[in-house]
């Protein structure tokens, strides 16, 4: 999320003007905006006017309208829009003050959000938002030949820092003398990403997960390059970096690194552990308990316990975690 413009007071009003980058901007804003704030931006709403033959003509006519936020009605993660719901409050031509309207906040669109309490909640979303690596409590190489994956996990969401895609010529064959040369540069672009994006002084560890050897000729790749480049971080915290087996180097894979004991216990006091083991009781839950559908309802025992653990779920990037 950028941050345009910043006014306000730790527990009391003010507002920030950002702009959505990324869809998980428009997740942050999700959980940031709630019923009584009022959002700011512009949208286009359908106008009708009047004809000088007596008829009616409408068109699309783009505006700036504030609304007093009644409900944050939509987010849709595959289409990148976030649409919330209230009524106007800024004076318009074509909008009455007190007319209902729904804004749809989308990427690359700035706008406005005040609220008349900035409480330690929303302070710390807007700071996830502006800066989602500093809350991170894990990095996480997910590789296999040619395919890399750099993933931060944090308290409230995992995101993807960088995708690395070689092409690495077969062991067998005529290909095989260009086979260790592409696998080298494959792995010098994985340390480049490894080098920008994994800060030691924000996460507690990091793992490199590859099914087979990738994963071991990656990290002595890793120490060896240190070594060569005398790049401190790496020397200082080789003992923080955790090789752990996977199926693959795609990102569904990040639950079996989450399941690891060796890399729980390194993070094991982080929020992000916590919400893993919410996950894991839920479906714990859910596989002792009969589930009974009537009519697109269902009736789980426990249902108030159910809803609290719901609402501790990590859900981001299309990955449950």
């Amino acid at each position: 999320m950028k941050i345009v413009r910043k006014q306000l007071d730790p527990n009391g009003a003010g507002s920030v003007k950002m702009v959505p980058v990324d869809s998980d901007d428009l997740w942050h804003a999700f959980n940031l905006i709630a019923p009584g704030d009022t959002v700011m931006a512009v949208t286009v709403r359908k106008v009708i006017k009047e004809k000088a033959s007596g008829g009616r003509d409408a068109e699309r006519v783009k505006l700036k309208l504030e609304i007093k936020v009644e409900e944050v009605a939509d987010y849709d993660k595959v289409g990148s829009i976030l649409r919330i719901r209230g009524k106007n409050i800024l004076e318009n031509e074509h909008v009455k003050i007190g007319a209902y309207h729904t804004l749809e906040l989308e990427l690359n669109r700035p706008f406005v959000l005040r609220k008349d309490v900035w409480d330690s909640f929303a302070l710390d979303v807007l700071h996830q938002a502006s800066d989602p690596a500093a809350s991170a409590d894990l990095a996480v190489v997910l590789m296999q030949e040619g395919l890399a994956h750099v993933l931060l996990v944090g308290k409230s969401m995992t995101i993807t820092r960088a995708r690395i895609e070689t092409s690495i010529p077969r062991k067998h064959g005529p290909a095989i003398a260009g086979y260790e040369s592409a696998l080298s540069k494959f792995f010098d672009n994985v340390l480049q990403a490894f080098l920008k994006y994994v800060d030691f002084n924000v996460v507690r560890c990091a793992v490199i997960a590859s099914p087979g050897f990738t994963k071991d000729q990656f990290h002595r790749h890793l120490l060896l390059e240190a070594e060569r480049r005398q790049l401190r971080p790496i020397i200082e915290n080789k003992s923080r970096i955790v090789l752990v087996h996977t199926t693959s180097g795609y990102k569904h894979s990040l639950r079996e690194v989450l399941d690891a004991s060796n890399v729980m216990n390194m993070i094991k006091d982080t929020k992000a552990a916590q919400e893993v083991r919410a996950l894991k009781d839920f479906f714990s839950m859910l596989s002792n308990t009969v589930l009974v559908m009537d009519r697109n309802m269902w009736r789980l025992p426990m249902n108030d316990w159910l809803f609290k653990r719901c609402s501790l779920l990590m859900i981001s990037s299309g990955i449950m975690i």
